[in-house]
């Protein structure tokens, strides 16, 4: 036929490709690297106040925008599947005008990972997205839906 060469197969009895991870991770390295700009001072102060819950607060000092302090509260739950791995995970934080940025990591079993993440401003829900992850040996698959709303039909 006139189509592209298929790659070349591994041999047989070959080692099986490991699973590639989550979406998610494939650009968080990348990220990382990249300094957040910011003009003026920002001071953060963590106090863990168990081994499964801590708390955080911040106060950024800006030239250019607005100042503004952050609440944050992490919980860490206790069920490990490796050491440093522990499930469910509950992040939230609340800025000085009341709006709020939350997550909720759940390992439902060894391959099936459950997300929930929303954000309000003020008093109004402004976003929410449930993601579900399901690892095979070789492969993961992932199912993301974002503002669903029910009552609209949206």
């Amino acid at each position: 036929g006139g189509g592209a060469p298929l790659p070349p197969r591994p041999p047989e009895g070959g080692e099986p490709l490991p699973n590639p991870g989550a979406f998610e991770e494939c650009h968080r390295r990348c990220k990382e690297l990249f300094p957040v700009q910011m003009e003026g001072v920002k001071l953060t102060v963590n106090k863990g106040l168990s081994n499964h819950f801590q708390v955080n607060h911040t106060v950024a000092l800006s030239t250019l925008g607005e100042s503004n302090y952050h609440f944050g509260a992490t919980y860490v739950g206790t069920k490990h599947l490796s050491p440093t791995e522990a499930f469910p995970v509950l992040v939230g934080d609340m800025d000085n005008s009341g709006s709020l940025n939350a997550q909720v990591v759940h390992q439902v079993s060894s391959r099936i990972r459950s997300k929930i993440a929303f954000q309000t401003q003020q008093a109004k829900f402004v976003n929410w997205q449930v993601d579900g992850e399901y690892r095979g040996g070789d492969f993961t698959a992932a199912l993301t839906l974002g503002n669903p709303d029910i009552l609209m039909g949206s």
